[in-house]
């Protein structure tokens, strides 16, 4: 091909490809105009639905939001409240109910635990009782709950119930062994807001000074007995007397009541099986002197 021909045909292929150049770049160019415009039409349409839109209406959109978090929290903290105070109510329930129960008394005094017991006849006939001071108002001057658990520790039991139909009410502490079998119980009466030792009762109590009561005991052993009177009693057999010639009773009982005073009361087991119940009152000086005698 002579070389006009082939540079003519050179340039007519170069200015195709140019017109192809430019027929490609301004589609592009109207393809990206038309995704601007949309864009712009696109943020034109929110600017005019935010104008529709008062503030107010905006910050009462973002309000109603708050609230609508805030009542979810405090419904959550309702359920969550109402739910412990449902596990709650057995604990406060048995909570209350001790606290008004005399167990709650009790336990300041008593141990069931507590297996210790070293009480002897000694320990008991130096405790002081309380004291009558007049027919109807009694001084309060016997010994409390606590002392007696200070010096002997807590007792294996106790309760507390009403005495003589007064509100008062009266407390028993109960200790105890098995071998060899031994009891002893104390009565407290409350008096002036305080509970005062008031009544002792023992079973076998052992002894240092005296020997335990003989086991061939009869009915005459006891007949030359001289009784005095429940008031003022100057009279009667001493009980020092009786542990000297009949040894030391397996039962001994001694209250503050009644308006003969302070009262003592011991039973004396015979050979045929029946016993021998004899009552003390103090006299004067300070002794127990026998007022009464039963055979049953």
């Amino acid at each position: 091909m002579p070389r006009k021909d082939w540079e003519s045909l050179r340039q007519k292929r170069q200015t195709k490809f140019q017109q192809g150049q430019k027929r490609a770049g301004k589609v592009q160019e109207e393809q990206e105009l038309a995704i601007t415009e949309a864009e712009r039409q696109e943020v034109a349409k929110n600017r005019v639905e935010n104008k529709s839109s008062t503030q107010v209406e905006r910050d009462g959109k973002g309000i109603l939001g708050r609230k609508l978090v805030n009542k979810q929290v405090l419904w959550s903290s309702v359920g969550f409240l109402s739910i412990f105070l449902l596990l709650s109510v057995p604990y406060l329930v048995k909570q209350l109910e001790y606290f008004l129960s005399p167990q709650r008394v009790l336990d300041e005094y008593v141990d069931e635990g507590n297996d210790h017991f070293d009480w002897t006849y000694e320990d008991i006939s130096q405790l002081q009782l309380q004291k009558k001071s007049d027919v109807d108002e009694r001084s309060g001057s016997g010994l409390s709950p606590k002392d007696i658990v200070k010096k002997f520790g807590k007792a294996q039991s106790g309760n507390l119930a009403p005495f003589l139909n007064q509100t008062a009410g009266r407390m028993s502490l109960f200790y105890s062994r098995e071998e060899p079998r031994q009891r002893l119980s104390f009565y407290f009466e409350k008096i002036n807001n305080e509970y005062q030792l008031s009544g002792i009762y023992s079973y076998n109590l052992a002894s240092s000074q005296h020997v335990q009561s003989r086991t061939d005991l009869k009915e005459e052993d006891f007949e030359h007995l001289v009784l005095g009177k429940e008031f003022q009693n100057e009279d009667g057999t001493s009980y020092q007397e009786i542990l000297e010639k009949f040894g030391l009773s397996k039962y001994i009982e001694v209250d503050s009541g009644g308006e003969s005073g302070q009262k003592l009361n011991v039973l004396y087991k015979l050979e045929n099986g029946k016993y021998v119940s004899l009552w003390f009152t103090v006299s004067q000086a300070g002794d127990y002197l026998l007022y009464e005698k039963h055979i049953t």
